[in-house]
């Protein structure tokens, strides 16, 4: 009876989320109200029996319901608020907000499929060979073609994508939840979980028809089977192949990356405890397959770095000057630099809007814009101390095996970062979103962190969000003179970079005062 009683409850509840959804699709999103209600539906029903199902195999924890509600409320909240606020709200002069698109390429990308489905009568496997003009990997513009031509093709409902997307992102949370928790405990998997769930780039990125939710959710899965290989090794490897081939469609690269963590996790759990020629070995066909990675696609890499690189400096007028103060050599190193930054807190903050600066002449942005640049801005510099400090707590672990996985995950999270800081240089979009696509192991790094002060009530970490404090406060002020027009004393860019690093390297040296004191009582 108990059994029955619970079954119809999931039921009544998922029909219930069912009408909401597609309900708020209808109410918020183009085409006739009615066909959008039922599209939406065939979208939501089936997806809200996958998120139930997921949610009882991960433990069936109020918290974790909550989290994945959440995790999918705001996602698609935020892109039916951005459709309906960009016309009004965004810039005036962009066709793309004007329809509601957050970005260029979802805009060319979308136009693109519904071209498709409008003009050819294309079949499914035509549409899985095909190449496309504003998709790279095809997979994205395929999955439109199809929803457009079977469920969609009275109206070109771009939030059904968005929908499917963000449904994908949160059903990876109860693989998060279960990887987290099971091995490092319920505080970690809290704190993980939470991070996926409200991370604000993860909720931009989800705003809009993008892959991005898509490859957070599928890199869930993945991170679940690592977490969990030492108990089922083939199984693992067997969901981590299906996962890596799911990623194919979105990106190359990204399954590649997943092929090469899933590499690395492995030896760093399973092999270099054995002995250190494991470890020896592993280096040195590591640095092997780096060089030879690094001369098979440098040519294809200088372009791309290239390119970026002088698209930053052609966006930033003082960016080109700081550059050719610090010479052509280290152009690259500096982009790269400044690409962690992004979204720089201090810009966005101070950035002046309507009617107090105009749109067509000199910096100035819109109050949609300003306020979705905190919100992003705000987030990444949360993050960025409890990451920083996992990173560099990784070498104070005693257990051995412990540490050889945590130090390959924090140098993984590092290549990452450089690298699409570097792929990406200052920009506000791709850098980011590169950035966000390991979100599953960002946010595994920040919460391990947390969770490794507080076990050792760590001063560390204050630390860390001091040197932070320091970097927004000198830059705050930076860029409000530079906004204000000089209202306020300016110092040169460099200068203030040097103060940031005398505090930062004074806060730092203060972390070595009690080792000192005991080395020299002993």
């Amino acid at each position: 009876m108990r059994k029955n009683t619970s079954l119809l409850w999931y039921i009544l509840t998922i029909l219930i989320l069912t009408v909401g959804i597609s309900a708020v699709m209808a109410r918020w999103t183009e085409g006739t109200p009615g066909v959008t209600f039922w599209t939406s539906a065939a979208i939501s029903l089936p997806c809200l029996i996958l998120a139930a199902v997921a949610w009882r195999w991960a433990g069936k924890g109020k918290a974790l319901a909550v989290m994945m509600f959440l995790a999918f409320a705001l996602r698609l909240g935020f892109g039916l608020a951005a459709i309906n606020l960009l016309p009004i709200y965004g810039h005036p002069d962009e066709r793309r907000e004007e329809k509601g698109y957050l970005f260029d390429d979802a805009w060319r990308r979308d136009a693109e499929a519904w071209a498709i489905v409008e003009q050819e009568d294309i079949s499914f496997k035509d549409s899985l060979v095909r190449s496309y003009h504003n998709d790279q990997y095809g997979g994205l513009t395929a999955m439109t073609v199809w929803l457009y031509k079977y469920i969609s093709p009275d109206a070109r409902r771009f939030t059904v994508i968005m929908l499917l997307g963000d449904f994908i992102a949160a059903l990876g949370l109860p693989f998060l939840w279960k990887g987290l928790r099971g091995r490092w405990g319920s505080r970690v998997a809290q704190i993980g979980c939470w991070t996926y769930a409200l991370y604000p780039d993860a909720i931009f990125f989800s705003g809009a028809p993008m892959r991005e939710p898509f490859l957070n959710g599928i890199l869930c899965v993945v991170f679940w089977a690592l977490a969990t290989y030492r108990e089922h090794k083939i199984h693992s490897i067997d969901i981590i192949v299906v996962c890596a081939v799911c990623c194919l469609p979105f990106s190359s690269m990204v399954a590649v990356v997943l092929i090469g963590i899933t590499v690395f996790w492995i030896w760093a759990e399973m092999l270099i405890p054995r002995s250190r020629k494991w470890l020896w070995g592993g280096i040195i066909l590591m640095a092997v397959c780096i060089l030879a990675a690094v001369l098979i696609a440098l040519p294809i890499f200088q372009n791309w770095i290239h390119f970026d690189v002088f698209t930053t400096e052609n966006a930033s007028g003082w960016v080109e000057k700081v550059v050719g103060e610090i010479g052509g050599q280290f152009r690259s190193l500096f982009v790269a630099v400044y690409g962690l930054t992004q979204p720089v807190l201090p810009a966005i903050a101070v950035y002046p809007v309507p009617p107090a600066c105009d749109l067509a002449h000199g910096p100035c942005t819109t109050i949609f814009w300003k306020v979705v640049g905190i919100f992003r801005a705000a987030g990444w510099y949360v993050l960025v101390p409890f990451l920083f400090y996992a990173i560099f707590s990784t070498l104070r672990i005693k257990d051995k095996r412990e540490k050889a996985l945590m130090i390959v995950n924090a140098i993984f999270i590092v290549v990452w970062l450089f690298v699409s800081s570097l792929r990406a240089g200052g920009d506000q979009i791709d850098n980011p979103r590169y950035r966000v696509i390991f979100l599953p192991w960002l946010a595994f790094m920040a919460a391990w962190g947390i969770d490794f002060a507080l076990k050792k009530r760590d001063w560390w970490l204050v630390r860390w969000i001091a040197i932070e404090v320091f970097f927004l406060g000198f830059f705050t002020q930076w860029y409000y003179s530079r906004y204000s027009g000089d209202a306020i004393r300016r110092y040169p860019f460099w200068k203030t970079v040097t103060y940031i690093l005398i505090c930062s390297a004074i806060v730092f040296a203060t972390g070595f005062i009690e080792p000192i004191k005991k080395k020299l009582k002993k």
